[in-house]
């Protein structure tokens, strides 16, 4: 049966703010995140609604074929849907969205300088810096990739083609971000660190309290704990005890 303008209207709607309207992708009545278990833009949401004491629904996506995402224009993770089908992507922007609807803690995009500079630096430069660790070598891809083997929806078959062939592109991808920095991974994902910590304003970038900058750039980090270079920032002292503070506060 074909469509109605009416019914077309009613799935998908332009609202002020750019977001569109997917009502029907809203799971349990919960503000919804489609994401990779191991997404660092991902854990980004996951740490703020968690500040928050927020229930939320995550669906987890088939890395390869994405078939959860066909019912948009996105082909990439993570994409937020709110309580009203309000839906959206790009993982900055979504930090902003979720805070102007829940508690407005943290300024908007373009009224603090500073927090704008190192949200920035969360995808630029430390999000491309974790990528050249965690995938430096075949084993290391593949061991990043060992979490599809426990999501009980994917087929054996895509369980394997994910951590395998997966591993493999991923490893490539460790490669080409490697070459963006002049020091070897491991050494420039310390200065990373040592750069990212001179923004700190007492015990977070927001100060006493986390901003944007926060959740974004603890997301990115949070996504390495267990894989390969999470020794480094264990080691680092001021970014590991701002690391240790945000994970009290967001319980992620």
């Amino acid at each position: 049966m074909t469509p109605t303008e009416a019914d077309i209207e009613a799935v998908v709607e332009a609202d002020e703010n750019g977001t569109r309207l997917y009502p029907e992708q809203v799971v349990d009545g919960l503000p919804t995140i489609y994401s990779f278990q191991s997404c660092p833009f991902c854990f980004k949401i996951r740490a703020l609604l968690g500040s928050r004491g927020i229930a939320y629904a995550d669906v987890e996506v088939e890395p390869m074929k994405k078939a959860e995402l066909k019912w948009g224009d996105w082909n990439q993770v993570p994409v937020y849907v709110d309580i009203d089908g309000n839906a959206m992507d790009e993982s900055n922007d979504i930090l902003h969205y979720i805070d102007s609807n829940n508690g407005n803690l943290f300024p908007r995009a373009g009224h603090d300088p500073e927090q704008d500079r190192w949200m920035e630096f969360s995808n630029k430069v430390l999000g491309k810096s974790i990528v050249a660790v965690i995938y430096r070598t075949f084993g290391s891809s593949f061991r990043a990739l060992e979490y599809v083997n426990g999501i009980e929806n994917f087929s054996r078959k895509d369980k394997l083609v994910n951590k395998y062939l997966g591993g493999f592109v991923m490893k490539m991808v460790g490669r080409s971000r490697a070459k963006m920095f002049d020091q070897p991974p491991r050494e420039n994902l310390k200065t990373q660190l040592d750069t990212m910590s001179s923004g700190f304003k007492g015990d977070f970038f927001g100060g006493e309290n986390p901003n944007g900058a926060d959740f974004a750039n603890y997301g990115i980090l949070r996504s390495m704990q267990g894989l390969e270079g999470f020794d480094i920032l264990e080691a680092h002292p001021e970014a590991f005890g701002w690391y240790n503070r945000m994970q009290l506060v967001s319980g992620v």
